[in-house]
């Protein structure tokens, strides 16, 4: 708890952050799908050549072939996200199905830690929406694809958002002392 309310600024920023990222993923959802999709690509070939270099200036050492491997694939499925944007947002949804119900619970098991304090219902809410998406995701696949996944993470983004602006203006403000300010924050 007392780190949290020694935290009460940055979880107001991170909260209007995510808000404003969220709010523009949902008005650009297939720029936001695309723009999400090819940012792995780049991420992976990026990665793949980082472990390549790394692995070829370490030869002779145990796991050479392995770590050449996990190069190699690296760079290969970041190749063929960049190559073939459709397909990749197409699979891109399919792992956004785990991502989100994977969140979802785990919001709400945090929810459930924060209980003792205001507005932890938010978080609750936050988590269920986001098994909510991962349901919509499932049944659309692979048709919703193009735009889902950036209307869906701008959604996701924006209630986390919300849900972390409520929780740091729920808390009592601490001054340089460490003394809680007992004001409404």
């Amino acid at each position: 708890m007392d780190e949290i309310q020694k935290n009460r600024g940055i979880i107001i920023f991170e909260g209007i952050l995510f808000t404003i990222l969220g709010i523009l993923a949902i008005s650009l959802p297939i720029a936001s799908t695309f723009a999400t999709e090819q940012l792995i690509g780049w991420l992976l070939i990026i990665g793949g050549l980082v472990q390549g270099y790394r692995t070829f200036k370490s030869h002779p050492t145990t796991g050479f072939y392995i770590s050449l491997f996990g190069a190699i694939l690296n760079l290969v499925l970041g190749i063929l996200l960049i190559i073939y944007p459709v397909a990749g947002a197409i699979s891109l949804t399919l792992l956004l199905i785990f991502f989100f119900l994977l969140q979802g619970i785990s919001k709400i098991v945090l929810a459930f830690k924060m209980r003792p304090l205001a507005n932890w219902g938010w978080f609750v809410l936050s988590g269920v929406l986001s098994i909510f998406m991962a349901i919509i995701l499932a049944l659309g696949w692979p048709g919703t694809a193009l735009w889902a996944v950036g209307l869906l993470l701008g959604i996701n983004m924006v209630f986390f958002g919300a849900a972390l602006l409520f929780l740091g203006i729920a808390l009592p403000k601490i001054d340089d002392k460490g003394n809680i300010d007992i004001k409404k924050p």
